[in-house]
């Protein structure tokens, strides 16, 4: 079981593997935004719509992948620290952002292929589901250049056996 930790981790990357994944549907959806509204303007008729019903599919299947990278992070974190909170708001929110999207593409699942223009319903799904991925994005943001999460990812001691390499001056332990 170690060995499905170490790859949701990004071990094998020598990098966290969340970050890298969480910018899929952090570009998917909104570019389904994008797209919902050139279709509302006459651009590209058909094309719009697909383009849009097709970045929602890939962002929920990429969530489907960043998810459980992130749950492995969070769980990383102690209880008392602020960041642990945080996170919690942070999936709780990404949540609500999969719920609003798998619903948006299926209510246009019948029409996709023939629309012209996207409905109301969707677009208006498209821009609150934007909005609040944007303020999960932040909430993930604020834990790493905040509070350092999946940032220092060896010990202490590590750390000062490289600055001492490096030529640092470091206070005594």
């Amino acid at each position: 079981m170690n060995w499905l930790l170490d790859i949701l981790k990004g071990k094998w990357l020598g990098h966290p593997l969340h970050p890298i994944l969480v910018h899929v549907p952090m570009a998917m959806w909104p570019g389904a935004l994008i797209f919902d509204l050139l279709s509302q303007w006459d651009v590209g008729g058909n094309a719009s719509v697909r383009l849009s019903f097709y970045a929602i599919v890939f962002g929920l299947v990429a969530s489907l992948l960043a998810a459980p990278t992130g749950l492995i992070d969070w769980s990383g974190i102690k209880k008392e620290k602020p960041a642990w909170k945080i996170g919690l708001y942070h999936m709780a929110l990404n949540l609500v952002v999969v719920l609003l999207f798998a619903i948006n593409l299926g209510l246009r699942w019948s029409t996709f292929r023939n629309a012209t223009a996207v409905a109301r319903t969707p677009l208006l799904l498209s821009a609150i589901g934007t909005l609040v991925l944007i303020g999960s994005a932040y909430l993930g943001g604020m834990m790493v250049y905040e509070y350092g999460i999946s940032v220092a990812r060896m010990s202490k001691k590590k750390w000062r056996k490289l600055a001492a390499a490096g030529g640092a001056n470091l206070p005594p332990e």
